[in-house]
């Protein structure tokens, strides 16, 4: 793409290269309609990149870029521009809180978006960088960007639950302020060429884990002083745990003996039920973090010979203590590298806690959420 952009996204990084706004909304809409391939938000996850920066083609933010002016909101006339032009209630709840936290799904709310009224009362006492959209679309049209009513809108006459409806919008949120972390990192911490900051994080490979999760099963076989009615048992437990695998998505329970091998049989469902449906990863959240790491060991013990460290992610408030070397960010690469797979979980099989995962999914902070998707 040719950039011929004089409005910028954010200032010179340590190269020296400042950060063309329409290579940065571009870049976030495109990241995050990835992120929601197959769904039927990923079209509008493209329009919410798009305009989530829109008010950065006002003068007075490239003025703050420059350190002349402070105190903007940047992002709410890209909110009212998802909404009124296109119809998009998700992108625009979505637009509105990438900044301050994503709001309440009050539709009627939304209405309080519209620049003439909030650059009269802004609720965070903030100044608009423009209150005239047109001309905001204009230079967004200028630099080659053009925002397409998406095919479906998420929100449209929808008829679904009021928990449906939330986690559709946290969804789309989930993925916008993901891939507008992202590309914010790869501008200032990636190299001169802009190649992303960090690498992404292992496949799945279901077909290859479950072969490598059955090996071990067959090892442990071979050396196991169980009596035979507890290994008849734990092979009839594993035989339902993959035969229910094939089963359309949905909620399952398990429920059985201790002993009888749940901590890899239910893998064994997780893993064989992501290869039937085409899923990405397998989430296992557990109360208590003395069982955590026991999981955890048991599961790289497993995988990681073959695939390589941090195919399985462990996250939790204790997860990486002791690895520093000193005060500052300067850790170990493995270390760095996993609390950069925690931030969003990019990784096939994350091993969590009880917190993490409600804070995913109820937390309205961009950093909370941005793993949700």
């Amino acid at each position: 793409m040719i950039v011929r952009s004089q409005y910028f996204a954010h200032s010179a990084n340590a190269a020296g290269h400042w950060h063309p706004l329409s290579v940065h909304l571009n870049g976030v809409g495109k990241l995050a309609r990835d992120m929601l391939t197959g769904w039927a938000g990923a079209d509008e996850a493209l329009l919410a990149g798009l305009l989530h920066d829109l008010g950065k083609y006002g003068d007075p933010f490239q003025a703050r870029l420059r350190g002349e002016r402070s105190g903007l909101d940047h992002w709410s006339v890209g909110a009212w521009s998802a909404l009124k032009d296109h119809g998009c209630i998700a992108a625009a709840l979505a637009i509105q809180g990438h900044h301050v936290g994503l709001q309440r799904l009050d539709i009627d709310s939304l209405k309080d978006l519209n620049p003439e009224k909030l650059q009269i009362k802004h609720p965070l006492r903030l100044d608009l960088t423009s209150t005239n959209p047109v001309q905001l679309l204009e230079r967004l049209k200028d630099d080659g960007l053009v925002p397409n009513r998406p095919a479906v809108s998420l929100l449209k006459n929808s008829t679904r639950a009021g928990i449906a409806r939330m986690m559709m919008v946290r969804m789309l949120f989930s993925a916008l302020v993901d891939a507008d972390f992202l590309d914010t990192e790869a501008h200032f911490q990636g190299d001169d060429k802009g190649k992303l900051y960090r690498r992404a994080g292992h496949p799945l490979q279901p077909s290859s884990a479950l072969e490598k999760l059955q090996d071990y099963l067959a090892d442990l076989r071979q050396v196991n002083s169980a009596t035979k009615a507890i290994n008849t048992a734990r092979e009839t437990l594993l035989e339902d745990c993959l035969a229910a695998a094939a089963w359309p998505t949905g909620l399952f329970t398990l429920t059985a003996p201790t002993g009888c091998g749940k901590t890899l049989a239910m893998l064994a469902f997780a893993i064989a039920h992501a290869e039937r449906h085409n899923l990405q990863r397998v989430v296992m959240v557990i109360p208590y973090l003395s069982i955590i790491e026991q999981t955890a060991d048991i599961y790289r013990r497993i995988f990681e010979p073959y695939f390589g460290e941090h195919y399985v992610l462990e996250h939790h408030s204790l997860a990486g203590q002791g690895a520093e070397g000193s005060e500052d960010d300067a850790v170990n690469p493995s270390e760095r590298r996993r609390r950069l797979l925690s931030e969003n979980w990019d990784a096939p099989l994350v091993v969590t806690t009880s917190v993490q995962l409600l804070e995913s999914l109820f937390s309205n902070r961009p950093g909370r959420c941005r793993k949700l998707h």
